[in-house]
């Protein structure tokens, strides 16, 4: 049911997309190389086969991504990223070196209240999936509202989500902890709280960030936290317009409590941090 929900969600991006002209839409793609840092990492049993401390695993990335803004100035972004890694460590003993990541970001304003602050609305949908951390499966489906503030060259954004969170964790190393596959997954009503920021420096360089916060609805329970950091350098005075590289830090925290049925944990760990670096490229297309 979730993977139609998240086929849906595509479709109903592609719909949008192709309905409205193709003025102003940008394809682009992104390729790199990244380090998938897990780390506090806890050797409390032999049955894992797991060293304790940070764990490394260095690999490529490539991604397409779109970018649309329709007449009525909504915006959309989609974006397909995958990564090959270099399995050292072998968190999960059975893992297939290759993951992936799906976005789709759309977002309007509903008031412009002055020349500096608004109200936005926002629809945000993700998909991980097959991380070497061991996170099987993440869908995240939320709509939510925002104030945004504008400045010079400093943008400041606080918004709030409700949706759907769910998660699944892959079975093989809880499995020697004593987890069954029937007790690893998890979906459920959901909010999210988020702050953002974004800092022009200069024509070319800029730094963005983000704090996401995922909790439960029924009594606020947090799921999740994710804190993300773009470092930006516009390279169009010396390569492509619009080419930009890019140093990206994303640092997620998960509260695996309500997993944590039997005598060990269901993973020896709870967070891992995503470090890429990657040039993007964007191509515009010609009005039809």
């Amino acid at each position: 049911m979730l993977l139609k929900l998240g086929k849906f969600s595509s479709l109903v991006f592609l719909g949008v997309l192709v309905s409205s002209s193709l003025e102003a839409v940008t394809l682009g793609v992104d390729v790199g190389l990244h380090d998938f840092i897990v780390s506090d990492i806890k050797n409390d049993t032999p049955l894992d086969g797991i060293s304790g401390g940070t764990s490394h695993t260095l690999g490529v990335n490539a991604a397409l991504w779109v970018q649309h803004t329709t007449e009525k100035n909504i915006n959309i972004f989609a974006k397909a990223e995958g990564f090959l890694d270099k399995d050292n460590d072998h968190l999960d003993p059975d893992h297939i070196p290759v993951w992936f990541d799906f976005v789709i970001d759309i977002d309007g304003e509903i008031e412009r209240i002055n020349e500096n602050n608004l109200i936005k609305w926002y629809v945000y949908m993700d998909n991980k999936q097959n991380t070497v951390s061991c996170i099987e499966r993440e869908i995240r489906q939320h709509i939510g509202v925002g104030w945004e503030y504008q400045r010079k060259a400093l943008t400041l954004a606080l918004n709030a989500y409700a949706g759907f969170y769910y998660i699944e964790i892959d079975d093989d190393t809880p499995g020697k902890r004593g987890y069954t596959r029937l007790e690893l997954d998890d979906g459920e009503a959901s909010n999210v709280f988020e702050f953002e920021f974004d800092y022009k420096f200069n024509k070319s360089w800029s730094f963005a960030g983000s704090l996401k916060r995922y909790s439960a609805n029924a009594g606020f329970e947090e799921l999740e936290t994710n804190y993300d950091f773009l470092l930006t350098y516009d390279t169009s005075d010396a390569f492509l317009e619009g080419t930009t590289l890019n140093l990206k830090v994303k640092y997620t925290k998960y509260n695996f409590d309500r997993f944590n049925t039997h005598p060990l944990d269901v993973l020896p760990w709870d967070n891992d941090t995503l470090v890429q670096g990657y040039i993007s490229i964007p191509f515009k297309l010609s009005q039809r």
